[in-house]
């Protein structure tokens, strides 16, 4: 909000004080040109003090109280338009660190009994919607690379990539082929641009259910859960019965040491068809039930 005033409560504040400078100005000429010379050379600040040390004699001192309080205003709303922007670009700075420590990362600690779990149910790809295949036409890069899903990863992410550069090329605001170009930056461990290519995707679709879990993955992977719960959690918002990112949100829920929501959302992936999250947790006995 401040930012679009901003521009109009400078040129107020400047009109303003023009005003007031040009009327105490003018009293000073009235004693002498060379004071009101003096305070043009000045630009006005001679002007300034010589009119607080007159305001009782010339009646002047609401003017100055008025021209002293704009003069405050002109340095205070400059500073809050900087605090404004500079917590504005915060979560850009957030996001610059977490893809540079996403690069430098060259391998993941992971509990060995989460790993299956986690290689097998976490990320999302899109497909076809006619039947889940992918679509063999010529051309149809994204499908081509799609093919090469299988059970939760890419056989080869590497001619993955290949494939969805070419669809990008032929497309730049494809959302689809980011999403899953994501994915197979991710089995490479490339989290810097599989982060990238997950945010594209949403900020051309940003009802991009997959893409939020995805995304989510990343901070899972980087142990920023409580980010990770963020991403889940818009995902569910956007379709509440996603039972992919119930269980990743269980998993995060348990890294957080709060059993009761991981439970909770283990189970509810267990009714949709997907019970290993909550084997998994009744095994380390994370879930009694």
């Amino acid at each position: 909000m401040l930012d679009y005033l901003y521009p109009v409560l400078t040129v107020i504040i400047s009109i303003a004080s023009l005003i007031i400078l040009i009327v105490v100005l003018i009293k000073s000429f009235k004693e002498g040109a060379f004071k009101g010379i003096l305070g043009i050379l000045t630009c006005g600040f001679f002007t300034f003090i010589w009119g607080w040390i007159k305001h009782k004699e010339l009646q002047i001192t609401k003017l100055m109280l008025l021209w002293t309080v704009l003069i405050i205003l002109s340095f205070v709303i400059p500073m809050m338009v900087g605090t404004a922007q500079v917590m504005k670009i915060m979560p850009m700075l957030q996001e610059q660190a977490l893809n540079l420590k996403g690069q430098k990362k060259t391998k993941l600690v992971t509990p060995k009994k989460k790993t299956r779990v986690a290689k097998k149910k976490r990320s999302a790809t899109a497909k076809n919607k006619k039947g889940g295949q992918a679509r063999k036409k010529k051309g149809d890069w994204n499908s081509r690379a799609v093919a090469l899903w299988k059970n939760g990863k890419y056989t080869n992410p590497n001619q993955a990539i290949e494939y969805l550069n070419k669809a990008i090329e032929k497309n730049p605001k494809f959302a689809e082929a980011y999403n899953n170009r994501g994915n197979a930056y991710r089995d490479l461990n490339q989290l810097q641009k599989a982060f990238a290519d997950y945010n594209q995707a949403i900020s051309l679709k940003p009802d991009y259910v997959q893409a939020y879990n995805n995304r989510g993955n990343i901070y899972y992977d980087l142990k920023k859960y409580q980010l990770a719960l963020n991403d889940y959690n818009k995902s569910l918002s956007l379709n509440p019965s996603y039972r992919l990112a119930y269980l990743n949100r269980g998993l995060a829920y348990s890294r957080l040491k709060k059993a009761n929501l991981a439970c909770n959302d283990l189970q509810k992936a267990c009714k949709m068809g997907d019970c290993d999250g909550l084997n998994w947790a009744k095994k380390t006995k994370i879930c009694k039930n």
